[in-house]
């Protein structure tokens, strides 16, 4: 299950880079600034300097490195506890988590905040603007509290030792 894990995180890495390489090196996002696709949703270029969806904004170098430091000890975590899974849908949950995080991370190292993409908007009311990675983390997050709520007792027997 460990190295399953490993290969949804490193492809949840790869469709991330993959797509900032594209809006940022190729489509020319930041040279473009808004572009409708839809009328509820844009592609924009935004540099978070927050967590997913904006949160927590660090604007200093110090709370860069913080933000950092933090994501890197829950990748961690959610890698000792990858070790242990038994259950397929929570090793997929941890190892899109893991991805994402990765991406995000990856890009606060090299470029000091997160280059996010996606937007919805309702009229001049905007939703966060949000990366692949974000999508990942939130798909495999959700999936993860599911499973603590509403998993099936017989993937809760097999994760028990006997």
């Amino acid at each position: 299950m460990f190295a399953r894990g490993l290969i949804i995180a490193a492809f949840v890495f790869l469709l991330d880079r993959l797509s900032k390489w594209w809006f940022i090196d190729v489509f020319e996002l930041p040279k473009k600034g808004v572009v409708e696709i839809l009328p509820i949703f844009n592609v924009v270029m935004y540099w978070n300097r927050g967590v997913s969806f904006s949160l927590f904004s660090a604007e200093t170098e110090t709370g860069r490195w913080i933000l950092v430091g933090m994501t890197c000890l829950i990748v961690v975590v959610l890698l000792f506890w990858l070790r242990s899974v038994q259950a397929r849908l929570t090793m997929v949950a941890i190892g899109l988590v893991i991805g994402g995080a990765i991406g995000n991370i990856y890009d606060r190292v090299m470029y000091g905040a997160v280059a996010d993409f996606f937007q919805f908007h309702l009229g001049d009311w905007s939703f966060a603007v949000f990366n692949v990675a974000d999508c990942f983390i939130s798909l495999g997050a959700t999936v993860l509290v599911w499973e603590a709520f509403f998993g099936s007792s017989a993937e809760k027997k097999k994760q028990l030792p006997q």
